[in-house]
């Protein structure tokens, strides 16, 4: 059996969280698909550890920061005395540390895939100090890697033959279908329009444009009750709070915080509609593979996106696309949306909206790719 390593540098202490999540489903269906996988990752936000089966090896406690250029360093001398076919790595941006570690896995004869989550990621590291000099380094490096990686698996919203002069197949996000069961409609009463979002609450998520497009709405008099369940923290959640205010929206704009397990489930099971990213344009993306966006499918709930959500079937009953710009959402349009829906049979649509996703985002059908790849 082939060994393989995955590598993040990211903090996985939080088990429920999206992307760890993520990461988790990744390394389950590669040892789904015929391999032995082991694991390094960071822990407590300084601790990296090793992951071999059941068995969790501290590698190095207190790394200095930043902590994701110490990874790659004792990662590497890991490597010195642990040996494997083919490593799978999350990509961390290139830096000096990370060079050293890819031209140790080439001299040691280790087939080497990179993800790159998002592509291209240049708008996404101009915000802060810090991320201007991670995206200096990166461009400093990056060019260089294509004499030490094999190949990268990308979620982009171009198709790409190449990245970075390295051949580059097309990852898209995925979720484990076993783990999600799809939402029951509860007994709430049929007085209102619910929508929901479970998100990090980014930049590129633009809630705010739906909570503004509810405070117009009610000032011109909508006689529509919509309720927004938004489930989840993040930066922007000050300014969704100043919306909120702004146009008196306490009653009808629910901030849950962070949610998981039974409480997520039957706040989905409130829900009439799901709504994706609204702001990936402000990140430079015309299209996207949101993680959340296949969360949703699973769930079988139609959708509100700024762009085309693939993987839905088509039909306004499953699928709302608003404007790509900063104006505040129509809420008319998505009336239109839930009486098209309530006049459908729900259930039926929430059945076809997870079967025609399943067979594109299980993370089964996302990974058998790079078992392919590493299987050659």
């Amino acid at each position: 059996m082939k060994k393989i390593l995955y590598y993040t540098a990211r903090d996985m202490t939080q088990a429920t969280e999206g992307i760890t999540k993520k990461i988790w489903n990744q390394i389950h269906a590669l040892e789904n698909l015929g391999y032995q996988v082991d694991a390094a990752y960071r822990k407590n936000d300084e601790d990296l550890f090793i992951l071999h089966g059941q068995k969790e090896t501290l590698i190095k406690h207190k790394m200095r920061r930043p902590y994701k250029v110490e990874a790659s360093r004792f990662l590497r001398r890991y490597l010195k005395a642990h040996s494997y076919d083919g490593i799978y790595i999350r990509y961390v941006f290139d830096d000096p540390q990370f060079h050293r570690l890819l031209k140790a896995l080439k001299h040691a004869g280790t087939k080497t895939l990179i993800e790159i989550p998002t592509y291209p990621y240049d708008a996404e590291l101009k915000d802060t100090l810090e991320n201007r000099v991670v995206l200096f380094l990166d461009r400093l490096y990056r060019k260089r890697m294509k004499k030490y990686v094999d190949r990268i698996a990308a979620i982009s919203d171009k198709k790409l033959a190449k990245i970075y002069d390295i051949p580059v197949f097309e990852l898209k996000n995925g979720v484990n279908f076993a783990d999600i069961q799809i939402a029951e409609r509860n007994d709430r009463s049929k007085d209102a329009v619910n929508l929901v979002a479970v998100a990090g609450f980014a930049k590129w998520h633009a809630f705010e444009r739906l909570i503004n497009g509810m405070g117009e709405y009610s000032k011109n008099s909508g006689t529509r009750k919509i309720v927004f369940h938004l489930v989840g923290d993040g930066p922007e959640k000050q300014l969704y709070k100043e919306c909120i205010e702004k146009y008196g929206l306490e009653d009808r704009v629910i901030l849950y915080g962070f949610k998981s397990g039974q409480e997520l489930t039957d706040i989905y099971n409130t829900a009439d509609i799901a709504v994706s990213s609204l702001g990936m344009h402000r990140i430079g993306l015309t299209s996207g593979q949101t993680l959340k966006s296949k969360e949703y499918g699973a769930k079988g709930l139609p959708v509100i996106s700024e762009y085309d959500v693939t993987e839905y079937p088509k039909g306004n009953q499953y699928q709302l696309i608003v404007p790509m710009d900063e104006s505040p959402l129509d809420m008319d349009k998505i009336i239109e949306m839930y009486d098209l829906i309530e006049a459908s049979e729900p259930q039926k649509i929430r059945a076809r909206i997870r079967a025609k996703v399943q067979k594109q985002s299980d993370i089964k059908v996302v990974m058998r790719p790079v078992a392919e790849f590493f299987g050659d």
